[in-house]
């Protein structure tokens, strides 16, 4: 089978809206009203919004240092295989395939729908066809992706560079107008601010809080997985990844301190169960515009998710890719079409997976707790890899050096860690990080079965 190669067409405008575009998805229409009501006072949702913004900033720094080293595709695979080995780097691609980018596309397209088809006339609760439009929905998302993706990495760009500006313009004229708005109107105008009480500051809180900012900021490790397709990658892919994070602390800071100028801190805690999770977006929208354009939120929100879903059909097939030149997955994933210079068996097989997913899943659920717990064991070990690389190869060329380190990294490892633990303990997140671990330890029997088998042929 004729397979071309990968090819370097990607510039720093690319790899720092590949990683805002990655990350700028649901979370921040979504998670808001869970986050404030399970922490006890304003301060403190702005202190975790900006803290652990910070905490995948200091992971960002590891991840540029380890790829400018091995600006290869792969990107967190290939770090893992130079940092620990190939099984560790497997069982990685291997949580990767089946959870962490599988799992985040399924979860998206499924947002995607619930969020686009009341637009078109489609009650989730009076129409007895509303399941099948969703579903139908959410794979003909997947399928449009892998398509815009199979037909070149600049057109899959461009759609991500398009989607991105859309998304961080539209949370930039909400942040305008809700600074403008707030300024000449009195708080209670804009609602019952007395209303309600913070509750008190506990483990489960923090835990709740921390898995719904930890979902807003998922996807902020997915630039490097093209690295062989950037230009300069020793220069951009750094400035890609930090830049990126820059920019999407400073929207997530701004875009929470107008929501809780225009729908305060005790009207949220005060809102019951089974309020609607868009919420704190819906009424900021329509206090700031107009009520007619909040009801055009639930667009926005589906312009951000396929924004954000794209780079992973855009980036995460590399891993794959790079896996199956290692020998560790079927050789066919490897293949790149000598016209559009893109892995498609790669994109078009975890198009499917994903496609698979949502038939299983069906409904967008707990799937952020499953995602971000297997992301978390792997994001630690990665950011590991820094320290034991700059012990086992001390002579090695390295273009970026991890900004703060070694304090920055040990920063990110431990919350991942503590994070990780407090997810297994946890009653309520117990089952989805099981769930995780349990994806994690099925790749061992397989790992060993194909690499028995691969030294037997």
């Amino acid at each position: 089978m004729q397979s071309g190669q990968l090819q370097r067409r990607l510039g720093l405008t690319s790899a720092i809206s590949i990683t805002v575009g990655a990350v700028i998805g649901s979370g921040i229409f979504l998670k808001p009203l869970s986050v404030a009501q399970s922490l006890p006072s304003e301060a403190w949702i702005h202190l975790l919004w900006v803290g652990l913004g910070l905490v995948c900033l200091f992971g960002a720094f590891a991840y540029a240092e380890l790829g400018a080293m091995f600006p290869e595709a792969g990107g967190q695979y290939a770090f893992l295989r130079e940092g620990w080995g190939r099984p560790i780097a497997f069982l990685y691609g291997w949580t990767f395939f089946w959870a962490i980018n599988a799992g985040t596309v399924a979860a998206l397209a499924l947002g995607f729908a619930e969020n686009l088809l009341p637009l078109f006339g489609v009650d989730a609760l009076a129409d007895p066809a509303a399941d099948r439009w969703q579903i139908a929905t959410a794979v003909a998302m997947i399928v449009v992706l892998a398509l815009v993706n199979h037909f070149g990495v600049l057109l899959g760009a461009i759609v991500q560079n398009v989607s991105t500006f859309a998304k961080v313009g539209a949370l930039g004229l909400i942040v305008v107008g809700g600074l403008v708005a707030t300024a000449t109107v009195e708080p209670t105008a804009a609602g019952p601010a007395a209303a309600g009480a913070g509750v008190p500051l506990s483990v489960a809180g923090l835990l709740t809080a921390f898995t719904g900012i930890f979902w807003a900021y998922e996807g902020w490790y997915q630039m490097p997985f093209n690295a062989a397709e950037l230009k300069r990658p020793e220069r951009n892919l750094p400035l890609g990844l930090i830049g990126g994070m820059l920019v999407l602390i400073a929207v997530y800071l701004f875009v929470n301190l107008v929501y809780l100028k225009v729908v305060p801190f005790g009207e949220m805690q005060a809102m019951p169960d089974g309020t609607p999770p868009t919420q704190v977006a819906s009424l900021t929208v329509e206090r700031v515009f107009s009520p007619r354009l909040a009801g055009y939120l639930t667009l926005l929100i589906a312009i951000s998710i396929f924004g954000a879903a794209n780079p992973n059909m855009l980036s995460s097939p590399r891993a794959f890719y790079a896996m199956a030149q290692d020998d560790l997955v079927p050789t066919v994933l490897q293949r790149v079409s000598p016209r559009w210079g893109t892995p498609t068996v790669a994109i078009w097989v975890q198009a499917l997976v994903g496609i698979g997913l949502v038939l299983a899943l069906q409904t967008f659920g707990d799937v952020t707790d499953f995602v971000v717990f297997a992301a978390f064991l792997f994001y630690a070990l990665t950011v590991a890899a820094v320290y034991r690389l700059r012990a086992a190869r001390p002579a090695a060329a390295r273009p970026y050096r991890c900004t703060g380190y070694p304090v920055t990294p040990a920063l990110f490892i431990a919350v991942a860690l503590v994070f990780v633990v407090a997810m297994l303990r946890d009653a309520d997140k117990q089952r989805n990080a099981l769930k995780g671990l349990a994806i994690v330890l099925a790749g061992v029997p397989y790992y060993l079965w194909w690499t028995r088998r691969r030294g037997r042929g």
